[in-house]
């Protein structure tokens, strides 16, 4: 019996890889892949710029619509100033940090344009099909890009208990393990909030801590609690580092209170069939578009 070929992302020969780096654009939810053994969906992308690494590139069919903030006084935030060892370069995953001018960095810039194109969502949940896909690189890229030189307020959250990055990336330690406030916060949702700022990024991160318990669990009802404090504390952008979708309900848990999900996708690993799986898993609805990680 022949075994049919699934088909990844950046199997297309007419369309060149890029060397060592990621390069996202958004594309449409359901995005093709030019691919005889790939799973075929309708909507066929358009090509844009070849200096952008052959990347493709489609408006998405749904738009966001950002909610109101929450009535009610703004939260208390307490922030722990953190700088960046300026011996030690930056982690690699941060291009916009360690490599500002390059085109990896400037494709970062264009996510962040095509995001804004659909109605400046506010709280914007960045996840993947699967572990490995490119999600926590490209959270943090487009935080850093919506945050850069101060053009907006901008909180990076991460939400995946099981294997949290942001500490390791941004070499802090969190002053409140942020899971942990998740669940201080379902009971007393007038805490203050204890978040860490970053003055060179123009940054503020919310990071659980690598010493966390690995079993714990998303509290969905707290997570949403949360984004209805955070969204009237001036961030115009949230961005959440998720879990991936396929194994787990976590994105469900979280995606009624955010404005949408972005879903990494990586060249030559991802699966159109993973895709189409995570898409139905969230609800079509929820996804604003999915980028392609070179």
């Amino acid at each position: 019996m022949t075994k049919r070929p699934t088909g990844r992302f950046g199997d297309n020969p007419q369309v060149p890889a890029a060397r060592g780096a990621p390069l996202p654009l958004v594309t449409q939810p359901m995005i093709a892949i030019d691919d005889p053994g790939a799973t075929r969906v309708d909507n066929p992308l358009t090509r844009v710029d070849p200096t952008l690494a052959g990347a493709v590139f489609s408006k998405p069919a749904a738009i966001a619509t950002p909610r109101p903030s929450p009535a009610g006084p703004p939260p208390e935030i307490g922030l722990t100033q953190h700088s960046l060892p300026q011996d030690d370069p930056f982690d690699p995953r941060l291009v916009l940090g360690s490599d500002p001018d390059s085109e990896r960095a400037a494709s970062f810039r264009v996510l962040r344009h095509h995001l804004l194109e659909l109605g400046r969502p506010q709280v914007v949940i960045v996840s993947s099909p699967q572990p490995g896909d490119g999600k926590t690189t490209t959270a943090m890229n487009l935080a850093l890009a919506l945050a850069e030189c101060g053009r907006a307020k901008v909180l990076l959250a991460e939400t995946h208990v099981r294997r949290p990055q942001l500490a390791s990336a941004f070499r802090l330690t969190p002053p409140w393990c942020f899971a942990e406030q998740l669940a201080a916060h379902r009971h007393q949702p007038m805490l203050p909030w204890s978040l860490v700022e970053i003055p060179q990024l123009w940054l503020h991160v919310a990071a659980i801590s690598p010493k966390i318990e690995k079993t714990q669990l998303l509290d969905a009802p707290a997570f949403t609690i949360a984004m209805d404090r955070l969204r009237s504390g001036g961030y115009e952008h949230i961005v959440i580092d998720a879990p991936p979708v396929l194994g787990s309900a976590d994105v469900n848990l979280m995606a009624d209170a955010a404005d949408g999900v972005l879903l990494a996708v990586k060249s030559r690993r991802s699966t159109t069939r993973d895709l189409r799986k995570a898409i139905e898993q969230i609800g079509a609805s929820k996804v604003l578009g999915t980028v392609l990680v070179q």
